[in-house]
């Protein structure tokens, strides 16, 4: 799809701003589009080099809408972009581009004050969520945008392009090593109380893992304070085909837990050899089973029972700041925090 100047509300700098219209970029201008996208290095040379290696890592490089304007130039110019990159469950990482700041680091001329910036990369944004059904042929229902806590401006983009906010996530991590020092439990798990490994994610019938896991899943988000916003807005199945699209997906690492022979209750562990780590992909339990410690010692029994390849240096986690009781358990545990972010959805 090529795109021409009369695609834009913004042709001029004077009129950009407020009522800018985002329309899907074409391979014509990929290159100056991406350039918007690389905050660090020589803006040209990380394009390039990201047009380069897209496929291999699924990015789609007709998923990117922008708002264009002249910038002084005789020829439309790429002013502000989003890029979607579809993942696994039906998910799809929204990037965006920064607002760009003087010497002054007050504003720029060509680009306008930030608060049109800012009208300019929200107005990409939404035409990126309003077309993504269309263009992306159904791989993205839920679009996501995850952005470090500084870059306060996010939040003003995301709202305008009708985002919900599903709070900011801590991420921990704590030194592997300490998984061997811990002392192997042997006591009875408690009444009623049994946990296994999940041998397949099979769904075919209510017995099945994968059911049993998607019933597991469903018990622990009530009440949950781990991104509340999240429940129901995506089918169980695309949920459990995230969690298993991290790292390198091994069931023998995914732990269910039982009350009275009823699923109430999981821990998801993948192994995600780049990093040299372990990541606790999902904990959770339902209202049955809370307020036990059991928690607490089904993550140390999956840990304590997972068998990898290669080198692991360390375990990582995101929890919602909001889940106060969570992170006092992996804080106990030895984990530290080390980043955070924060996350805003939309159902596409």
């Amino acid at each position: 799809m090529s795109i021409h100047p009369n695609h834009s509300a913004s042709h001029d700098p004077a009129d950009a701003g407020r009522g800018a219209t985002g329309v899907q970029i074409g391979r014509g201008i990929i290159q100056p589009a991406l350039e918007r996208l690389i905050t660090t290095g020589n803006p040209r040379t990380g394009a390039q080099r990201l047009a380069r290696n897209a496929a291999a890592h699924g990015i789609d490089l007709d998923l990117i809408w922008g708002v264009l304007g002249n910038l002084g130039l005789h020829q439309p110019a790429v002013r502000q972009v989003c890029m979607v990159v579809p993942g696994a469950g039906g998910t799809g990482m929204c990037f965006v581009s920064n607002p760009v700041k003087s010497a002054s680091n007050i504003t720029t001329p060509q680009m306008g004050d930030e608060a049109t910036q800012i009208d300019e990369i929200g107005a990409s944004l939404a035409a990126a969520l309003k077309e993504l059904p269309k263009v992306a042929g159904g791989r993205v229902r839920l679009a996501q945008m995850l952005f470090e806590p500084k870059q306060e401006w996010t939040h003003e983009v995301c709202r305008r392009a009708s985002m919900i906010c599903v709070g900011t996530l801590d991420y921990l991590r704590m030194d592997y090593g300490l998984v061997e020092r811990w002392p192997i439990s042997d006591e009875p798990w408690g009444e009623g109380i049994t946990v296994r490994q999940i041998q397949n994610l099979s769904m075919r019938t209510p017995s099945s893992d994968g059911s049993m896991l998607a019933a597991a899943l469903e018990s622990s988000y009530e009440d949950t304070l781990d991104c509340p916003e999240l429940c129901g807005m995506r089918p169980m199945s695309d949920v459990i085909a995230s969690h298993e699209s991290t790292g390198v997906f091994d069931a023998s690492g995914w732990w269910l837990l039982f009350k009275d022979n009823q699923p109430a209750g999981c821990c998801l562990l993948s192994h995600c050899p780049a990093n040299e780590s372990i990541e606790l992909v999902y904990l959770g339990l339902g209202r049955a089973v809370q307020g036990q410690g059991l928690g607490n010692r089904l993550l140390i029994h999956a840990l304590q029972a997972l068998e990898v390849d290669g080198p692991v240096h360390e375990v990582t986690c995101a929890v919602d700041r909001r889940n106060v009781a969570a992170s006092k358990v992996y804080m106990r545990l030895g984990f530290k925090r080390f980043d955070a972010r924060c996350g805003y959805v939309r159902s596409v």
